[in-house]
């Protein structure tokens, strides 16, 4: 029988935690994308993945945004995020308690920000993290 999930086997929190550990993602490659009503998801090899609820942006290595969350779909022509697929993480950063963010090697950065009090902004796996 399969085990039952409590609150025990996940980290919950609210705000970005300053020792949040992003060590998992250093040197992993994105492979895959999978946008949803209300989430983005993007997995890497190895396997781990972050899927985002909330706010993010993605900008490029001078600074310019590529691309960044919005209320709805309907309110874009296209997503633009296809530019990290296969890209490697070379670093991370986190800025407590707002956001984190992976640094490509490509010179894209994504950030991901917890913009929410209430409800769940993004999660990570492998961990069980829930911010």
């Amino acid at each position: 029988m399969p085990e039952l999930w409590t609150l025990d086997h996940i980290r919950a929190m609210h705000g970005v935690p300053a020792d949040l550990d992003l060590s998992k993602f250093k040197a992993a490659t994105l492979i895959q994308i999978a946008i949803g009503e209300h989430q983005v998801q993007f997995h890497f090899h190895p396997k781990c993945s972050i899927s985002v609820e909330g706010e993010w942006e993605l900008r490029d290595s001078s600074g310019s945004l590529v691309d960044e969350a919005r209320d709805t779909n309907a309110e874009r022509d296209a997503y633009r995020l296809h530019v990290i697929l296969g890209k490697t993480v070379g670093s991370f950063s986190v800025s407590a308690p707002r956001s984190f963010s992976l640094h490509f090697e490509s010179g894209h950065a994504l950030t991901v920000f917890d913009d929410s009090k209430q409800y769940e902004s993004f999660s990570i796996q492998p961990g069980d993290i829930y911010v």
